[in-house]
């Protein structure tokens, strides 16, 4: 089974992800589904889960949410009476709908300090296709990108594709499309290195990947890169993953290239 996990950086915004269906799965993050509808998505911060959900995505897209567990209204409402911050509540009358999903302020988990202590309460509405999905494994706090990879590989892929996984920048600034819009930080905020923090700190990802790396090493990933390594910052082989014999680089183009030549659902192996 082939997946293609899309992450938010720039080195992906002129892909049309739309044709990677015909190939495989695709898993987007974040607020991908702003813009296109992945087979699944992928959230863990709490600000931009509870966007997601409350646009109505859930409803209809395949989402996987950070600690997405649902306790029923009047808990939440117990619960408000002690809450001292902020409070974001959709729907605006807690009485509309039976359970809800409560992430309080103290324990929001996410990337952008403007949100943080922020307390979010959503109203939960059957049916749904809504999941919730863990972040840590094996002791690693795992961010967005890293978890949706690691699930990939969970619900059974063969060969991942690892695209606009950016891990650097090429100005030091943040890369990410949607920097300067909701839930995330703003565009001139420094980049946050993947390499040099603590094992458990989620900015970690280049440790976070290893970790699925050598967790799955039956399954073939591949590294696609815009340009060749050595061209930017973010076309370079990684030092940490120079041992993990499951891993290859390749380019957009010679991924576009193979998914051209080759019949639907058959890529090719560089």
């Amino acid at each position: 089974m082939t997946y293609f996990c899309f992450g938010n950086g720039n080195s992906r915004k002129d892909l049309d992800l739309n044709k990677y269906k015909e190939h495989g799965t695709v898993v987007g993050c974040n607020a991908v589904y702003r813009d296109f509808t992945p087979d699944i998505l992928v959230a863990l911060d709490a600000p931009i889960a509870h966007e997601i959900y409350r646009s109505g995505y859930a409803h209809h897209g395949t989402s996987y949410l950070g600690y997405w567990s649902e306790i029923p209204t009047g808990v939440a409402e117990h619960m408000l009476e002690s809450e001292t911050g902020p409070v974001s509540i959709s729907p605006g009358d807690l009485g509309f709908t039976r359970d809800v999903v409560y992430h309080g302020g103290e324990g929001v988990f996410t990337l952008d300090s403007k949100v943080t202590g922020i307390t979010y309460v959503t109203g939960v509405v059957k049916p749904d296709d809504a999941h919730e999905i863990e972040p840590t494994i094996d002791e690693f706090a795992y961010a967005t990108g890293t978890r949706a990879i690691y699930l990939a590989c969970e619900l059974g892929a063969k060969e991942v594709y690892i695209i606009g996984h950016d891990l650097y920048s090429t100005d030091d600034k943040v890369n990410n499309i949607y920097a300067g819009t909701s839930c995330y930080v703003d565009k001139d905020t420094p980049m946050m290195r993947p390499d040099k923090s603590e094992k458990d700190d989620l900015h970690h990802w280049i440790l976070q990947h290893k970790n699925t790396f050598n967790k799955f090493k039956d399954v073939n990933f591949y590294k696609v890169n815009l340009n060749t390594i050595g061209t930017s910052s973010i076309d370079c082989e990684i030092d940490e993953w120079k041992d993990c014999d499951n891993l290859t680089y390749i380019t957009q183009k010679e991924m576009v290239k193979a998914l051209t030549n080759q019949p639907k659902g058959d890529i090719i192996h560089s």
